[in-house]
């Protein structure tokens, strides 16, 4: 079995919980600036996040577009 096949045969209620931690996690970095010792490590913080959160995405519409959602 290929990684395509098996990454366009997840539940979609998985891909939908995925993607609302990943939106979640995002905007608990952005409302916690404060939290972090420095400008840098927030930004690493907040690239982590959103690249998990575009991920999500992108993975719910390849699924999506395949003929086996």
């Amino acid at each position: 079995m290929t990684s395509t096949t098996e990454e366009t045969t997840v539940h979609p209620g998985a891909l939908d919980r995925m993607r609302e931690r990943a939106v979640s996690d995002y905007l608990a970095v952005s409302r916690n600036t404060n939290l972090y010792s420095s400008v840098d490590d927030y930004l690493v913080a907040e690239s982590k996040a959103w690249e998990r959160l575009r991920s999500s995405i992108d993975r719910a519409q390849r699924v999506a577009d395949s003929d086996l959602a």
